[in-house]
C-alpha cells in the first residue's frame, strides 16, 4: 500500500502541471449543479454565542427545512404542509442564521466566471490527499450579500476549495467575507461547508452535508454548527408540497367549522411530549385539551382536542431551560380554530415551572429534560 500510495502521488505531480485540472474540477461541479433536481434536506442548527471575556455557550438549537428550487434556496419549518418563497427573517427572528451555504456558493463558483482561482497544490483533507485552490470574487461581481440585523450589504469574499484530484469531487470550500461595509459593524464573516455524494431518488449528488458559520462583532462571536440530512426529490411550482397528493376518487371530507376562541379563556392542556435535552427551534409539538372548553356554557372545543404549535424559543442554562411555545391550531372532528395562546402556569402550582412575561416557561433543570405528564393552563389572548 505504501508504494502505490508514492505511485499515485508522483503520477499526480504530473498532472497537478496541467491546467486542465482546475477545469476539470470546474466541469464537474458545473455538470452536477446544472443537474441535479430540485430537492429539500432537513437542517440542524447550534448556535453558539462567546462574549468578551466569557466562555462560549450553546444559544439553542433550531430545525429547519431547505429546499433548493431553481437554484435558490427555499426555508420553511419541519412538517409545514408547503413553503414558499418568503424571506427568511419571517422564521428566524432572532439570533445568527446564515443562507447561502446550501448552494449559493458553489453555483457562483462553478456556474459564472467571476471568481479568480490560484493553484496551491497537493495538500492533506481529513488524512487523504486533496488539491487545493485559492478563490477571489470581487464585491462589484459577487452579488454576495450580508444582513446584520436590519442592515444589508454586497461583499466581496475570498477562501479555498478542496478537490479530489481523481474524481475531481469538491470536498471543502472555505469562504471568508472582505469589503465588509463599516455600518454593518461586522468585523469579519467565515463559512465552511463540506461536501459528500448522497443519494436523491435513483442518483447520487454531490451535497452539502455539514457547515460553519463564525460571525464577529465588536463584543461578541457567534457561530452555527450546521448538518444537513433526509435529502429527498422535491417536485413542484411556485408552492411546494412536503407531502405528495393522493390521487382518489372518494368525496373530499367536509370542511370543519371555524370556531372563534375569543380573548380569556383557560385553555387545560397536558404537556407536549418533549425531551428538552435533544428538542429544537422549529420542532412540532401537540397538546391534547384534558377539559371541555366552553364560554358562558357554550362548547366551544370539545376535550380530546389537539393543540398543534412549534417551538419558537429553547435556551439550556446551566441551572434552567427558557421555553417558548406557540400554538396555533386547535382541531376536533368537524372544528377547527386558531387561538393564540399564552402559557399561564402548571397545575399544583409547581415550582420548578416558572413563566416570564413573555409567556416563555422558566424550567428548573430539577424538573428534569423530559416535559411530559404535567397539566398546564394557557390563556387565549
Amino acid at each position: 500500500m505504501r508504494v502505490l500510495s508514492i505511485l499515485a502521488a508522483s503520477a499526480l505531480c504530473v498532472r497537478a502541471q496541467d491546467p486542465a485540472l482546475l477545469s476539470h474540477i470546474r466541469e464537474k461541479m458545473a455538470g452536477i449543479l446544472l443537474r441535479q433536481p430540485n430537492y429539500t434536506c432537513t437542517e440542524t442548527v447550534e448556535r453558539t454565542r462567546q462574549s468578551v471575556g466569557n466562555h462560549s455557550r450553546i444559544e439553542d438549537t433550531m430545525r429547519l427545512e431547505v429546499a433548493l428550487v431553481d437554484g435558490k434556496e427555499m426555508f420553511a419549518w419541519p412538517g409545514s404542509k408547503q413553503f414558499e418563497d418568503h424571506d427568511l427573517s419571517d422564521l428566524v427572528s432572532t439570533g445568527m442564521f446564515g443562507s447561502g451555504n446550501f448552494a449559493s456558493y458553489a453555483r457562483i463558483l462553478f456556474l459564472s466566471n467571476v471568481a479568480t482561482f490560484q493553484d496551491q497544490g497537493e495538500t492533506q483533507l481529513d488524512g487523504r490527499r486533496a488539491w487545493r485552490y485559492d478563490f477571489r470574487v470581487s464585491r462589484l461581481t459577487s452579488g454576495h450579500r450580508l444582513r446584520v440585523d436590519n442592515r444589508e450589504a454586497v461583499v466581496g469574499f475570498h477562501g479555498s476549495l478542496y478537490a479530489d484530484p481523481e474524481t475531481f469531487d469538491v470536498r471543502r470550500m472555505e469562504v471568508i467575507a472582505e469589503d465588509i461595509p463599516a455600518d454593518l459593524n461586522l468585523l469579519d464573516a467565515e463559512t465552511t461547508v463540506d461536501y459528500s455524494r448522497l443519494r436523491i431518488g435513483e442518483e447520487e449528488f454531490l451535497l452539502p452535508i455539514e457547515s460553519q458559520l463564525m460571525m464577529a462583532m465588536p463584543n461578541e462571536v457567534d457561530r452555527n454548527s450546521v448538518r444537513f440530512a433526509d435529502c429527498r426529490k422535491f417536485t413542484g411550482e411556485s408552492t411546494l408540497l412536503f407531502d405528495d397528493p393522493v390521487l382518489t376518487d372518494a368525496p373530499a371530507p367536509a370542511t370543519p367549522q371555524e370556531v372563534e376562541i375569543p380573548a380569556g379563556l383557560t385553555l387545560q392542556l397536558d404537556a407536549p411530549e418533549l425531551n428538552l435535552l435533544e428538542a429544537a427551534v422549529g420542532d412540532a409539538v401537540r397538546g391534547i385539551l384534558v377539559a371541555d372548553l366552553k364560554n358562558h356554557g357554550r362548547l366551544l372545543a370539545p376535550k380530546g382536542s389537539v393543540a398543534s404549535g412549534r417551538v419558537i424559543l429553547l435556551e439550556r442554562h446551566p441551572n434552567y431551560f427558557l421555553l417558548h411555545i406557540q400554538f396555533r391550531d386547535l382541531d376536533w372532528p368537524g372544528g377547527h380554530a386558531r387561538p393564540k395562546l399564552s402559557f399561564e402556569r402548571t397545575a399544583f402550582a409547581n415550582r420548578l415551572i416558572g413563566r416570564q412575561a413573555d409567556g416563555a416557561m422558566v424550567i428548573s433543570r430539577q424538573a428534569g429534560p423530559r416535559l411530559s405528564g404535567i397539566l398546564m393552563f394557557w390563556r387565549s389572548e
